[in-house]
């Protein structure tokens, strides 16, 4: 019986199993023939809310777009610089300015550069966007879509019947922001664009981008907000973080620098500025940034006055405090000062090296960022009151600013008369040496900078590879040098004595900071 038992169990199973299955048949049966349209109505009001969000995009495209132009921008570029050119402009530099941004890779020695001279330099056509701020013909861009251009045209989209490019005129520009402005003369009062506000802003706002990406004019695309605060360094200067950026999912790609980013009410909420960008077409991959309007609502009326941006400057090195300095200086946040510029304003000061500025004017300062923009927007004279964390105790100091040097502010400085520069050549070594000059002294922040300068190498001589044009020389062998005459003598001196070599203390620009190298060099007296 306990085995007929067991069998009956088994016979039990394998029927509740087959029944399992058929119910499951039927109940599949029942979802796959049921009538699909009745699942997927979409309800009325859900209907209406997607074809309201249709009309706002287009109405917004139908509003911005106859505002958006196209900028073609011709400069000329030494040869060397376009080597490679037509593989290498499919790599988007993080500042990207249109299909035809340069990069300037010097992997060719010029080999007859008289010859080169007397050629006409070969050109470089860059491509952006921009949008019309006023109906007289101000026109906003990125500064890096006509930087250094001969000749910029510009092509309206608010007549269909006008097709001709318009001459621009560059009124300012300022790279601190990569903002610049641009002035056409046409025949008619232009269809504008508004600023709104970036600070209202918010993540996971619906936002437009209007320009002409990779040549195509007239480019729309919609994304959001996706992060706001950004900060990007200038991969061609140690002065220059764009900050406080909004980033957007809209797709951006080369060429629609400049262009606007508008919120649904068709207000710029943004100038499209860079992209970050995988693989070896650079394409979109959803991540572009601009340039925040409330920023660009200080420093365009600024560029449409006067041409440039004059800032605030404190003269000082800053950086960020990291967890353990904030234990160490006791502070939850500021900016760590780090040197004070000899003759700058803060010199002036009671501000020491190593004060934590936790304020400017009352208003916090979280970052260095803070700091920058706090003391940039002030005008240059205006006094500002610095709150500063010092020895764990709070202090007051209050600085009277002046005025942000070009080269901190991306501009080049002003030129000075060129200085005559007496050279001695050197036979033994290969190379020809000059006088130090007051240039030489800025260009190495150094007041007391002694010794000659290296102005010439030998290919093949005996300092080839070890002298490069620029260095500072201010020993030989254990002889200090401070002019041509010291070089000769102990040039001199060492040929007497029968020396093979020479010993050379250098000092030598190395990207932003100088080094301080010991070079020896076998000498053919």
């Amino acid at each position: 019986m306990a085995k007929t038992s067991l069998l009956g169990h088994r016979h039990s199973h394998i029927i509740i199993i087959l029944l399992s299955m058929l119910i499951g048949f039927a109940v599949a049966a029942v979802v796959i023939y049921s009538p699909p349209a009745q699942q997927q109505v979409t309800p009325p009001a859900a209907a209406q809310g997607l074809a309201d969000l249709e009309e706002g995009f287009i109405g917004v495209a139908d509003r911005v777009r106859p505002a958006v132009v196209n900028i073609s921008a011709e400069r000329a570029v030494p040869s060397r610089e376009l080597d490679l050119k037509d593989f290498f402009d499919k790599f988007p530099w993080p500042f990207g300015q249109g299909p035809d941004d340069e990069f300037r890779f010097p992997f060719r020695q010029d080999q007859d550069k008289d010859k080169q001279d007397e050629e006409p330099p070969p050109m470089a056509h860059s491509l952006g966007s921009g949008w019309i701020y006023s109906e007289d013909g101000y026109i906003v861009t990125n500064n890096h879509v006509i930087k250094d251009a001969s000749d910029i045209k510009v092509r309206l989209f608010d007549k269909k019947s006008d097709e001709q490019d318009y001459e621009a005129e560059v009124v300012g520009v300022d790279p601190k922001t990569d903002l610049a402005v641009l002035k056409i003369d046409a025949p008619r009062k232009l269809p504008t664009l508004q600023l709104g506000s970036s600070a209202d802003a918010r993540v996971g706002q619906w936002v437009v981008a209007v320009g002409s990406p990779l040549g195509w004019d007239q480019t729309v695309t919609v994304g959001v907000i996706s992060a706001k605060g950004r900060i990007l360094n200038d991969p061609h200067s140690p002065y220059i973080r764009l900050g406080d950026l909004i980033q957007t999912d809209a797709a951006i790609n080369r060429g629609n620098s400049g262009g606007p980013l508008v919120n649904l009410r068709g207000e710029v909420v943004g100038i499209n500025v860079a992209i970050a960008a995988s693989g070896m077409m650079g394409g979109n991959i959803g991540i572009g940034f601009a340039i925040p309007a409330d920023t660009a609502k200080n420093i365009v009326p600024q560029l449409i006055s006067e041409g440039v941006v004059k800032r605030g400057w404190l003269g000082i090195g800053i950086e960020d405090l990291t967890p353990n300095t904030k234990d160490f200086y006791g502070v939850d946040h500021g900016a760590l000062v780090t040197a004070i510029h000899e003759d700058a304003p803060a010199a002036d000061s009671d501000l020491r090296v190593e004060d934590v500025i936790v304020a400017v004017n009352g208003k916090p300062v979280n970052k260095t960022w803070d700091l920058q923009q706090a003391i940039g927007n002030a005008p240059p004279g205006a006094t500002v009151t610095l709150q500063v964390i010092r020895d764990k105790k709070e202090a007051t100091v209050e600085v009277k600013l002046g005025e942000m040097p070009g080269k901190y502010a991306g501009r080049p400085e002003p030129e000075e008369p060129e200085e005559i520069k007496p050279e001695k050549p050197s036979g033994a070594l290969g190379v020809t040496v000059r006088s130090i000059t007051a240039q030489d002294k800025r260009k190495f922040d150094d007041k007391n900078l002694a010794g000659v300068v290296v102005a010439k190498v030998n290919r093949g001589g005996p300092a080839a590879g070890s002298l490069m044009v620029g260095d500072v020389v201010s020993k030989v062998d254990r002889t200090p040098v401070a002019s041509l005459d010291d070089w000769e003598k102990a040039l001199e001196e060492a040929k007497e004595d029968g020396e093979s070599y020479i010993v050379l203390r250098v000092s030598r620009i190395l990207g932003d900071e100088v080094a301080h190298l010991i070079v020896d060099i076998d000498v053919d007296w």
